[in-house]
């Protein structure tokens, strides 16, 4: 199997690409300061469950495809794009409505933010290459491979799902002292722009950078 010094490597540089705050980490920091620590977490569980999904297309091979087909990249990245731009269009509705602190907490129900974390997990095929090109690295051509790869993914979803758990966590702790409705309105028309930003950013990119 993997030497232990080249899975202590492994670890420590997936954390530390985990750690990177980026779009993933501002829409459960959001989520939780609007929303509290369970729907954080369930943003958190809705993402790792969409990574889990693309690692699994990884190792039966469909991010080959991605990368020598670019129509097929193509088709997944417009779609993805799309549904973030719905979302951020939603983000922008409800940032413009007044809605109470304690009313806000009500209006985004549990099962629906999950749902919204795979889908988002799952609207950039980019990550899927990412995994492609990234697990490999520390894969031993001594051994079997497709273990080496299955213990990788689930290790780097195990360290995934621990650090973002902890910004939900940490972040939702906080909701109370965020309960001004001037802070609650910033919020909402953040979560919208982060929305807009990552479905412009996914559209800007090519299959091959």
């Amino acid at each position: 199997m993997i030497e232990l010094s080249t899975l202590s490597g492994f670890i420590v540089a997936s954390s530390l690409l985990i750690l990177i705050p980026g779009p993933n980490v501002a829409l459960i920091a959001l989520q939780s300061a609007l929303y509290g620590r369970r729907s954080g977490l369930m943003v958190v569980i809705g993402i790792t469950s969409g990574q889990a999904v693309q690692i699994l297309l990884v190792l039966v091979g469909l991010s080959t495809l991605l990368s020598v087909w670019s129509v097929a990249f193509t088709v997944l990245k417009v779609m993805g794009t799309l549904y973030l731009f719905w979302l951020a269009v939603e983000a922008f509705i409800r940032a413009s409505k007044a809605v109470g602190f304690n009313e806000a907490a009500t209006i985004n129900p549990v099962r629906n933010v999950f749902w919204r974390g795979v889908m988002v997990a799952l609207a950039n095929p980019k990550t899927m290459l990412f995994h492609a090109a990234f697990l490999p690295q520390f894969v031993s051509v001594q051994y079997s491979v497709f273990p080496q790869l299955i213990l990788l993914g689930s290790i780097f979803l195990g360290l995934a799902f621990f650090l973002d758990s902890v910004w939900a966590i940490a972040i939702g702790s906080l909701r109370q002292f965020m309960a001004n409705s001037r802070v609650q309105s910033c919020l909402k028309w953040g979560t919208g722009f982060v929305y807009l930003i990552m479905g412009a950013l996914l559209f800007s990119r090519r299959a091959s950078n």
